[in-house]
């Protein structure tokens, strides 16, 4: 069976996420690969939010160099990724992985725990796993997935004591990461808090209904949700995060210095063009600033919802309202955290064409956070 991602019907908005129009089986010769950082609650308790974010990141750039680009089903969980690929592909890309998990050793001391499971073990095993393309840009898609297989998939990886389904090959070669980028300070809420949200129903026939509740709340406090916002983005320092993209523009280079020069000018040229709204080769600040906006993942779908938005307190308010009383009546279980500011990991696929993706997490640990309360919950 032919499947194609970048093919599929595309969905031009996130209510389609509920639509099973839009979604088409995974072939049985596929294969779900699953990462995430171990013991990362404790290691965000001490402060490292940021890292895990760029760790989970890495994986996801190191996929799309070999893949050669955003070309196959994906999600960012913020302290990991979840992917879909052929069996043709597989090898390659857990050998690839294995490479990110020897990188964030290295560089951040932080173990990324890489697994895959194959589709027809996930069937055998009474879930599945259907994909939706959600068109967030021309160029720049999201996948949405439902079915559960996901989330079994994850269960099975990390409970695997013998290395069939956890991989734990060792190498040296480090991962290729072009295109991993964090400029940005993280990003401030103008209408009050930024609020990390899970959401799991009971029966997944019901998610259009809550969303909608969701939304009616949202669209009632008239507040712009989207965390992004373009006049309010600000830089970082100069040098701040210079050690990971010198590490990642020396890929396939024997040589760091050359590397790292021209990123130094590359920072000043962005640094020059961003002050004064100048272009700088493919790099247009306006227009480059609102596509970011248009391509961050701060509302997904892969068998629950996971939204990250900014937030008046009345708002957040009257949420937890509906969500507690949705929860009472065994609709469904949910997680949620608040932070001041949010996170922001970006991926440059190629400017030129206006290709590129930010992943956006809840400071202090949001999603990681979040799930943590949406599992406590679910053991009441």
């Amino acid at each position: 069976m032919d499947f194609d991602f970048l093919k599929l019907k595309p969905a031009t908005q996130f209510s389609d996420a509920f639509c099973d129009d839009f979604y088409e089986e995974v072939p049985d010769g596929w294969w779900v690969i699953v990462t995430d950082v171990v013991n990362s609650t404790k290691a965000i308790e001490s402060g490292r939010y940021k890292d895990i974010n760029m760790l989970g990141a890495a994986g996801i750039t190191a996929v799309f160099n070999v893949v050669g680009g955003a070309s196959i089903p994906f999600v960012f969980g913020g302290d990991g990724a979840t992917f879909l690929c052929s069996d043709k592909d597989c090898p390659e890309l857990i050998a690839e992985l294995l490479a990110v998990k020897a990188f964030g050793l290295q560089h951040y001391n932080l173990e990324l725990r890489v697994g895959c499971v194959p589709m027809h073990e996930v069937r055998a095993q009474g879930k599945n796993v259907q994909v939706a393309r959600l068109e967030l840009s021309p160029g720049n898609s999201l996948a949405l997935f439902n079915g559960g297989g996901l989330a079994l998939a994850d269960s099975i990886i990390k409970s695997d004591k013998t290395g069939q389904y956890c991989k734990n090959q060792q190498t040296e070669r480090l991962p290729n990461l072009t295109g991993l980028s964090c400029r940005w300070q993280p990003l401030k809420p103008v209408n009050g808090q930024i609020l990390t949200l899970l959401v799991q129903a009971t029966v997944e026939e019901d998610y259009a209904r809550l969303v909608e509740g969701i939304q009616i709340i949202l669209d009632r406090g008239n507040v712009d949700f989207n965390p992004v916002k373009p006049k309010e983005m600000k830089l970082l320092g100069f040098f701040m995060n210079f050690s990971l993209e010198r590490f990642a523009a020396s890929a396939g280079s024997d040589s760091k210095v050359v590397p790292a020069l021209k990123l130094l000018f590359e920072r000043l040229y962005q640094r020059f063009s961003h002050f004064f709204n100048i272009k700088s080769g493919p790099y247009q600040p306006d227009i480059y600033l609102t596509e970011l906006r248009s391509n961050s993942d701060f509302r997904k779908f892969d068998d629950m919802v996971r939204m990250v938005l900014d937030c008046k307190q009345d708002v957040i308010e009257e949420l937890q309202l509906f969500l507690e009383a949705e929860h009472k009546a065994g609709n469904l279980i949910y997680g949620i955290h608040l932070s001041d500011e949010a996170l922001m990991t970006c991926l440059l696929l190629d400017l030129k064409h206006s290709q590129h993706l930010h992943f956006i997490d809840g400071a202090d640990g949001g999603y990681a956070m979040a799930a943590k309360n949406l599992k406590a919950q679910a053991k009441i």
